[in-house]
């Protein structure tokens, strides 16, 4: 025993030691590398797997098999098919026809909304309206035939288990079972609130002077086949006893029932400036003659537009912030009503002389009547009538021509100048330019004259009035004697006439000269022809129930003193002073001047002078 210890001992020592002297070694010897293991060889697969999985599709056939044969036996609806919330599975063909009976018992009193995607109501259909039709078995059997176990065990069993997993709906084929030509009616009600056309964009004044926008809307038109869609709609509905109660309407790029109509884009900033400006009265068109409406004067921001726009609805129209309308004082409505309603002058005067000076007066009067200038136009009366050439049909007829009395082309055609700016004095419109003659004119007052001629003079007027006005120029024979008349129609605020008072200012005194010369014969005489020399001033009060609103200077003529020439033969120069004729005032008989009342005005301003 002592000698098994002393050798434990003495090997536990050297053990120890041993590991005492390790730390001393310069460096560990490296390990061998260990020899790899040969692959595992896999051991064969048991022939039990095989014999479970086909047990498994053994027992999976014979359930098919077993499944389908029961379908087939049974005689009833595969399960899940449903119209509305009832659940046709598992009934009978004569269960079906049972439940179809109080479905539609159900449906009366109810209706259906056919909705947009957005949730916007089109239509509403009461189901009492739908007709009383309905062949119960005849639907019964359709169902069945569609939905039943009437098939081979074999694809019985395909189809019980498609139902089971997947619910069906058996609206749509009985729907489809149905014309929607007995129903025509409803669905003709349905469609026509389908259909719209776009609600384009749009800014309008409105009659209490606010300014309103409108945002736009695609527009709808249902499809081919949206008849026979919505028809399987009220149809399912009817039979499902009122459900569903409310029906979405797709668009038909989602299937659905009608196409989309897209509104134009719209660029809020052309908008604005295509609206906001300044009024415009309604104008007469004097191409067609028909009256051209005007705009009432806006304005507002962009920014106001913009936001306004931005918090509408598509379709809706709200009211812009912030917007000053301006209404104009004429509209369309109010000047086709007054339309040359009123004769605001007439002037008449006689027409005398040699043919060709009256048919150059007829011919004058012609190219000046009918004409129209719209409020605030000027008519320029050059324009309307010269050239004065034989080719634009003009005659020689004595006239005026650098002092002298001489034969022209054209002459006498002043008269109908003369005669428009009378009427244009009498009907209180703007003088733009006038010239007077340099002789007094047989045919006219003093101061009531207008002088013209090919590149100037000029006689122009304007309309200040708020309504267009018309030129009527008449030539015409009475009692063997020929007349011009001129007719300005127009429109009369009030109750304002003229008055002219002409005024002579000043007469200056001509000489008579007695000329000798060689070229006549032994007594023979000339003259040449004589007038009096004058100032004239014409005035024109306004007045209104004979009281004088204000008084303006209508025109100031003056006429050039000149001698009267006689040539004689034989005889010595003789000068002999004439004796002057002298006119102190003028009150002229104007033939048609207006100074009665006038019709009845409509309200207005009182135009300008």
């Amino acid at each position: 025993m002592d000698e098994m210890n002393g050798a434990f001992e003495e090997k536990k020592r050297r053990k120890g030691g041993k590991r005492l002297m390790q730390p001393e070694k310069a460096a560990k010897a490296p390990k061998a590398p260990r020899a790899e293991k040969p692959p595992r060889v896999p051991r064969e697969t048991s022939g039990k797997t095989g014999k479970v999985v086909g047990i498994v599709a053994g027992v999976l056939v014979v359930a098919y098999l077993g499944l389908g044969a029961w379908a087939s036996a049974s005689h009833k609806i595969y399960p899940n098919v449903m119209m509305g919330d009832t659940n046709y599975g598992g009934m009978t063909e004569q269960q079906v026809a049972e439940q179809l009976k109080a479905s539609v018992a159900q449906a009366k009193g109810a209706g259906v909304d056919f909705i947009l995607p957005d949730g916007t109501e089109v239509a509403h259909v009461s189901l009492d309206a739908m007709p009383e039709y309905v062949d119960f078995d005849g639907l019964a059997k359709h169902i069945y035939n569609v939905y039943g176990c009437n098939d081979s065990f074999l694809t019985a069993g395909a189809k019980y288990l498609r139902a089971l997993f997947k619910p069906q709906d058996a609206a749509q084929v009985v729907g489809a079972a149905y014309s929607p030509d007995l129903m025509e009616n409803l669905v003709d009600t349905v469609c026509d609130s389908i259909n719209c056309d776009p609600v384009e964009f749009a800014i309008n004044v409105t009659e209490d002077g606010k300014v309103s926008v409108t945002k736009p809307q695609d527009g709808r038109v249902t499809t081919d086949t949206a008849r026979d869609q919505i028809g399987v709609y009220l149809n399912g509905a009817y039979l499902s006893g009122g459900d569903p109660s409310e029906i979405v309407l797709q668009p038909a790029s989602e299937g659905g029932v009608y196409d989309i109509i897209p509104a134009q884009e719209v660029d809020l900033s052309a908008q604005r400036e295509a609206v906001i400006g300044q009024k415009v009265n309604a104008t007469y068109d004097k191409e067609t003659g028909a009256v051209t409406p005007g705009h009432a004067g806006v304005e507002f921001t962009l920014s106001d537009l913009e936001s306004a726009y931005n918090a509408a609805a598509a379709g809706e129209t709200v009211e812009l912030p912030n917007a000053t309308v301006e209404t104009p004082d004429v509209t369309a409505e109010q000047l086709q009503k007054v339309l040359f309603r009123d004769v605001l002058s007439t002037y008449t005067t006689k027409v005398g002389g040699t043919s060709g000076r009256r048919a150059n007066v007829k011919l004058t009067a012609s190219r000046i009547t009918g004409y129209i200038l719209n409020s605030g136009e000027t008519m320029k009366y050059g324009p309307l009538v010269t050239p004065f050439t034989a080719a634009n049909g003009y005659s020689t007829a004595p006239g005026y021509l650098q002092g002298k009395t001489v034969d022209m082309v054209g002459g006498g055609a002043c008269q109908a100048s003369s005669t428009l700016y009378a009427a244009a004095l009498y009907a209180n419109l703007e003088i733009v330019q006038r010239t007077n003659h340099g002789f007094a004119s047989d045919y006219i007052g003093l101061g009531l004259d207008a002088t013209v001629a090919q590149g100037g003079p000029e006689f122009e007027f304007r309309n200040n009035t708020m309504y267009p006005i018309k030129v009527i120029a008449e030539y015409y024979t009475s009692g063997g004697k020929d007349y011009l008349k001129v007719t300005l129609c127009g429109t009369k605020v009030d109750d304002t006439y003229v008055k002219i008072k002409t005024e002579v200012l000043e007469t200056i005194p001509f000489t008579e000269e007695i000329v000798e010369t060689d070229e006549l014969a032994p007594g023979e005489r000339k003259v040449e022809q004589t007038s009096t020399p004058a100032t004239a001033s014409s005035s024109r009060p306004h007045l209104r129930r004979a009281a004088t609103i204000r008084r303006a200077t209508a025109s100031c003529s003056s006429a050039s003193p000149r001698r009267s020439r006689r040539w004689t033969r034989g005889r010595p120069h003789l000068s002999i002073p004439a004796r002057p004729r002298r006119r102190t005032r003028q009150r002229p008989s104007i033939p048609g001047r207006q100074l009665t009342r006038a019709p009845r005005p409509i309200p207005g301003p009182l135009p300008p002078a």
